[in-house]
């Protein structure tokens, strides 16, 4: 049929929007084992004839499980493809927007490449694993390099595994030491990263636990403009604020010369969530500093009472500065309170007390 005078006909309304609506529903998500099958499907097509390069059927539908594939995880940036069986390795950048920082992913179907190599099957997945741990834990830069590091030594160990020199014992064995020197630096790079990351993490959730402390601080200014008498209540929110502010100073003192330790494999929300409570603990602190100081269990004068806020606030950041020092001075302090209030021990009824020391008493003979 010739379609050049054809006449044209309007669609009707309704069916605009529902071929409208079907379009815009979310295509099935494509695994990156299906994307190497159909890669290795149009591979086959080309060594056998059977089509050219980049057309055909077999090209189509590989651009189309690969544009399915993209829209879920982003651009492939990096790639290798086995010619030889359905394996392969990829490198896919998510962008996000803002100040979100981009999902770097690795994705790899290699069974089918190694599955004859027990070697290379057992460093394969010691890349893997390691690729999970860097995924879950690094974070920017260091996750980039990291993950481009171990796509270069998968890509590496494929490729092996396609040449002639895999049925070589001596081969193996030189690529397998290889590949082991490799990712021995890879996990030390990840290892140092990981720390400096989970503590930026702990940090991060540290000064999202400042945010209710500032709501405090806004509370107490409004108590002091509307109630200036109620200098007690004011005082104990702004010892709280400081206890957090104190506990803040610490952890960021302590971080400059590495001396915050932190688990890193943790995750990055149990990291977070830990030290967005670190604020709490020094507030808590600061708090039961200034009520031992203003009940007098810790023996505090001043000298100028128009002052003494300014030191209930010093004590309170120097308590959640250092959880040793308020340890040390509430505990300490209400012990001894406790050991004076029981006193001398009580004298025999009939005793005299007329202030002269009582004679030693004496052993006779006979």
């Amino acid at each position: 049929m010739n379609g050049v005078g054809a006449t044209t006909v309007e669609v009707p309304a309704e069916g605009r929007l529902r071929g409208l609506l079907r379009r815009r529903q979310p295509s099935r998500a494509v695994s990156f084992p299906e994307l190497v099958w159909v890669h290795y499907l149009r591979q086959q097509d080309l060594n056998d004839g059977r089509g050219r390069p980049y057309t055909g059927p077999a090209e189509e539908r590989y651009r189309e499980f690969e544009a399915r594939f993209e829209e879920r995880n982003g651009p492939i940036v990096s790639s290798y493809w086995c010619t030889t069986a359905p394996s392969g390795v990829a490198l896919t950048l998510k962008r996000r927007p803002g100040i979100l920082a981009d999902v770097v992913r690795l994705h790899w179907a290699t069974d089918w490449a190694a599955k004859e190599n027990p070697k290379l099957m057992g460093l394969l997945y010691r890349a893997e694993s390691l690729s999970v741990r860097v995924h879950e834990v690094l974070r920017d830069t260091s996750q980039r390099l990291a993950m481009q590091s171990l796509f270069t030594v998968i890509s590496f160990l494929l490729g092996f595994s396609e040449s002639e020199r895999a049925k070589d014992e001596r081969a193996v064995s030189e690529v397998c030491r290889t590949a082991r020197e490799h990712l021995k630096r890879i996990e030390t790079y990840y290892e140092h990263a990981a720390k400096r990351s989970g503590q930026i993490v702990y940090v991060a959730g540290m000064l999202l636990g400042m945010v209710p402390v500032a709501a405090l601080l806004l509370l107490a200014l409004v108590l002091k403009l509307l109630d200036s008498t109620n200098v007690s209540a004011r005082t104990a929110l702004f010892c709280f604020a400081a206890g957090s502010v104190g506990a803040l100073v610490s952890v960021m003192s302590r971080l400059s010369s590495n001396r915050v330790q932190v688990d890193w494999e943790f995750g990055k929300d149990t990291l977070r969530t830990l030290g967005s409570l670190r604020p709490f603990v020094g507030g808590i602190f600061g708090l039961m500093t200034f009520f031992a100081l203003k009940s007098g269990v810790v023996a505090l004068e001043v000298g100028n009472s128009s002052k003494s806020n300014y030191f209930y606030v010093l004590f309170s950041f120097a308590a959640g500065f250092s959880e040793r020092l308020a340890q040390d001075m509430l505990l300490g302090s209400t012990m001894q309170t406790a050991v004076s209030r029981k006193g001398d021990p009580a004298k025999p009824e009939g005793a005299e007390t007329d202030g002269l020391p009582e004679a030693a008493p004496t052993l006779s003979k006979g």
